[in-house]
């Protein structure tokens, strides 16, 4: 997994150090679901993006929803 480093004000990282190691590997596991799920979320949305310019540039060259479903299942 990719490192991710947050810039916090003195007193965050003062709380950050003063708690304990298991809340704060507890937190941690926490925000990393949260951005998991988050570039999930995203990724699928990028994809949709993807898949409507996909199809509105199939009808305009004139193939029709179900040849675009047989070009995009093609690789499974």
């Amino acid at each position: 997994m990719e490192r991710i480093v947050l810039e916090v004000n003195d007193n965050t990282a003062k709380a950050w150090r003063n708690i304990s190691p298991k809340l704060r590997a507890q937190i941690g596991k926490n925000l990393e679901e949260v951005l998991n799920f988050s570039l999930s979320k995203s990724k699928e949305a990028n994809f949709e993006l993807l898949l409507q310019d996909a199809r509105k540039d199939a009808a305009e060259n004139g193939l029709t929803e179900e040849i675009l479903n047989q070009l995009l299942n093609e690789g499974d």
